[in-house]
């Protein structure tokens, strides 16, 4: 991303992107996974952060 922008995908049991690669819309990133020691099932944490701070992630995703 650029403008200090940073996402993050947490919990995925499969990675198809790395760091650094090219993501078009449409591209699949990962499978949900079940990881974390309180897990009451398959779920992802996806963050968006700004400049260090924490963004809505709504805000910046087309509905």
């Amino acid at each position: 991303h650029s403008e200090g922008i940073v996402t993050t995908y947490k919990h995925l049991s499969k990675l198809n992107k790395k760091e650094g690669d090219l993501v078009l819309k449409g591209d699949i990133l990962g499978e949900i996974g079940n990881a974390g020691v309180l897990s009451t099932g398959p779920h992802l944490h996806f963050e968006i952060w700004k400049n260090g701070v924490p963004q809505n992630p709504e805000v910046y995703l087309i509905k």
